[in-house]
């Protein structure tokens, strides 16, 4: 046996495999901090972290047999963990209101039907990355780029100072660009 507890694991996971339910409470035992700590890391509420954590577990009960290396059914936690909760925001974003003033802006380009669908299509695509964001992000970015506020005004209302508004805003925008890449490689 090794020292690193891996064989302890591949026995734990194959008894479990095979319907031994201690085997199944011993594994839930080992890794349930572990799943509901990668959702929190997700932002998720402790609710909604709970509610993964479910999800990922039956996942689990679904798909054991399928794991080829019961060694890393730790790994095999956490990437379901992480896809788990990305569903989860990206479903709660599709119906959550985000003010998108961009919408309510009169055509004056003179594009026909074809370019104004094309053109409420990459709104709403923005408009669903923006919602990802975490609320700070999204308040910053809404009051440098639509309200367009004075960095001395954002740091008194947001309590952030002065030199950290610029280097969090590219951060913002990174991750906004990561949550728009990670939508355009999802099938629709």
């Amino acid at each position: 046996m090794s020292g690193d507890g891996t064989d302890d694991l591949v026995d734990v996971v194959l008894a479990a495999r095979s319907g031994d339910r201690e085997a199944w409470n011993t594994l839930v035992d080992r890794f349930a901090r572990l799943v509901y700590a990668v959702a929190l890391r997700c932002r998720l509420s402790h609710p909604d972290a709970a509610d993964v954590s479910q999800t990922v577990w039956l996942k689990l009960a679904e798909n054991l047999h399928r794991i080829n290396d019961p060694a890393r059914v730790g790994a095999w936690l956490v990437t379901t963990t992480k896809r788990e909760s990305l569903a989860l925001i990206r479903a709660r974003s599709r119906y959550e209101s985000v003010d998108v003033t961009l919408l309510d802006l009169p055509d004056e380009t003179g594009d026909g039907p074809a370019e104004q669908v094309l053109r409420l299509e990459t709104i709403t695509e923005v408009a669903e990355a923006f919602a990802l964001l975490s609320e700070r992000c999204r308040e910053l970015l809404r009051r440098l780029v639509v309200e367009s506020e004075s960095y001395q005004r954002i740091s008194s209302d947001l309590a952030m100072p002065v030199g950290s508004i610029g280097p969090t805003r590219i951060r913002c925008l990174a991750m906004l660009r990561r949550h728009l890449e990670e939508a355009a490689d999802v099938p629709r």
